[in-house]
């Protein structure tokens, strides 16, 4: 994870999920920082300062909605191929395998030093994600709603 140690991590999450990784973050000797639970505002303002999206989710992430936001805002999203994330980001994103530390150490690398990817990966995600309009998202989700009601 020497990769990792080379990179600065920023965590939003609810306070006990950061909790619960502390130890791990700690052994791993990866510097974060924590920037708590934000709304959604604060969120996208927060994209701003960082350069990459890391959705870690390893089971299943129904549509992935902060990573289309992230895409919006010129974010790479770097991401467990799981279903949900596979099918919303594809190859717009960089699929990586989060329970294998080297492969996600590999990967890393490669959004690092590949000439080109980073760019390649923000454009890609910007298309990617205006094929997903939040108000059509929002009166899909709503309509979803009033069918399990």
């Amino acid at each position: 994870m020497s990769v990792a140690q080379a990179v600065e991590l920023s965590i939003a999450a609810p306070r006990h999920q950061f909790h619960g990784l502390t130890p791990l973050l700690r052994l791993l000797k990866v510097h974060v920082r924590y920037l708590g639970w934000l709304s959604r505002p604060q969120l996208w303002k927060a994209f701003a300062d960082h350069d990459a999206l890391v959705m870690p989710s390893t089971t299943l992430e129904a549509m992935g909605l902060v990573a289309l936001e992230a895409q919006a805002c010129g974010l790479p999203v770097i991401y467990q191929p799981v279903p949900g994330l596979s099918d919303t980001l594809a190859s717009t994103g960089l699929a990586t395998d989060f329970t294998n530390p080297a492969a996600l150490a590999q990967d890393l690398n490669r959004l690092r030093s590949t000439s080109g990817l980073l760019p390649a990966l923000q454009a890609a995600g910007r298309t990617n994600a205006a094929h997903y309009p939040l108000t059509a998202t929002a009166a899909a989700l709503n309509d979803l709603g009033e069918q399990l009601a």
